[in-house]
Parts: structure tokens; sequence; C-alpha cells
């Protein structure tokens, strides 16, 4: 007795250990049965168990988690990866698009008339802008050892992009007709006998002149090289925008949109 006293927690603890498994012996034994024991004998496994059952339940349910977690995580960097991969495939696939519609208009050069018969081109890229007057100015990726001189006419499929003014082994700088210093003699496609001068204004537009003020020429006419000067006859310039007659110079004066796209401008022709 003195050593339940001196040990009374010990004591406490042993004696609900019993008397537990007094309690699940009796309900074994009673088989869980509807008696009063066995009745008391589930509620109380059921108060001890509930908890167990919640903690194990949770712990099971976050490792789970963790799992599913770094799954998810390596999927939705799969799906990136993925998603990456199509946006290059589509702007490769733009690219390419565009690339074969610039060829495309670029093989309609040999339907002007001055290089029907002519085999003496090659196509080229522009590969550097000079970016302080873009529509002015640019470098292509084909020179002197192709045959290219200075003065060799550069077009696209559209019509007259200008002409080379420099050259070198693998490259050549070409002037647009968007320069001031580069004038087009041009004539009326549809009254080939209206002829007039045009060049690149202070606002990077074309305009010029008629060289009779009396020349039936109307807003949208489109307008070819007339052979004089430097560049071959018959290539498409432009369509006229507007037509006004000065009456300080006492001339009838035009502007002109040109027909090819210089700010999309990437693959020319160059004619020897």
């Amino acid at each position: 007795m003195n050593w339940l006293r001196e040990h009374k927690l010990f004591s406490v603890i042993a004696g609900i250990v019993l008397v537990l498994c007094l309690v699940i012996i009796v309900s074994f034994l009673s088989a869980g049965g509807s008696s009063f024991i066995g009745r008391g004998t589930h509620k109380v496994v059921h108060v001890i168990e509930t908890p167990l059952s919640y903690v194990t339940s949770g712990v099971r349910n976050t490792v789970a988690g963790v799992f599913r977690y770094s799954s998810l995580l390596k999927e939705n960097e799969e799906l990136k990866e993925q998603v990456a991969k199509l946006e290059q495939e589509n702007k490769d696939l733009t690219l390419s698009k565009d690339d074969l519609n610039q060829l495309e208009r670029l093989s309609g050069v040999f339907k002007f008339d001055p290089y029907k018969n002519k085999r003496s081109s090659i196509a080229a890229r522009i590969t550097e802008i000079d970016y302080s007057n873009p529509f002015i100015v640019f470098t292509v990726d084909r020179g002197t050892e192709e045959g290219i001189k200075n003065n060799s006419i550069v077009v696209d499929g559209n019509g007259l992009v200008g002409k080379v003014f420099d050259c070198g082994k693998g490259w050549s700088k070409v002037v647009s007709i968007l320069s001031e210093n580069n004038n087009v003699s041009f004539k009326v496609l549809r009254r080939t006998s209206v002829t007039g001068v045009i060049s690149a204004n202070s606002e990077g537009e074309l305009s010029g002149y008629v060289m009779n003020d009396r020349a039936k020429i109307v807003k949208g006419d489109t307008l070819v090289t007339s052979g004089i000067g430097v560049y071959p006859e018959g290539i498409i310039v432009g369509k006229v925008s507007t037509v006004d007659y000065d009456e300080d110079r006492q001339l009838k004066v035009i502007t002109v949109r040109p027909s090819v796209d210089f700010e999309s401008l990437q693959k020319v022709a160059i004619f020897k």
C-alpha cells in the first residue's frame, strides 16, 4: 500500500489500462452484442478511435497531397513547354508564309515589259536598314560577285524600289525612290502620251508634275517608268493620289502612292 501511495500517477494509469482491458475482453466475449456492456464498450472504443482515425486520415491525406502537388507541378511545366513549342512553331509557319508570299510577288517582276526576255537578275534579302531614314537607304546580301554594279535596278513584285548606289563583295546599298535625290521619269499607263517627273518630298511622299499642264491625268491613274534616265521603261511606280494646278509654276502637280509597301519590304530582285 505504501508503494501505491508513493506512485499515485502510475497507479492511476495502470488502473485505467486495466479497466479498459477488462471492458474490451468483456466486449469480445459478448461479441459486441446489444447488451448494456457491449454498447458501452463500443462507445468507449469509438471515443478513443475517432480522434485516432482523424489523425491517421489527416496524415495520409497530407502525404497524398504532397505527392499530388509535385505531380501537378511537373504537369504544369510540361504544359508550359508544349505551349512554348507550339507558339514557336506558329511563328515559324507565319514567317514561312510571309517569305512565300514575298517570293510569289517577286516572281511577278518578270512580267514587267523591260525584263520579259531577260534572265540577268538575282533575288536578294534586305539585311540592314538605315533607321534614320528607313525608307531611303538599305543594304542587301548580294554584291559584285553576282555582277551587281552601281545603278543596277531594284524592284519587288509590286513595282519599282530604287537603284544600287554602292556595292562590294556580298553586299549592295540601295537608294529607294523615296529619296529626294532620286528622280523618276514616268508616263501614265492609261494614256502613255502623258509624262512627267516625280521624286520624294520632305514628308517622305512622292510628288511631282506633268510636262503638259493640259494633260489628262486623274486620281487613281497608274504610273510606270518612261524609260528616260536610269530606269527602263514599263516598271510600275504607283498610283496618283491627288491632282492640283500650281498657279505660280503653271504646272499640273500630283502626289503619288508607291506601289511598293516599303514598311514590310524584305526581299527584292536586282537586275544587272
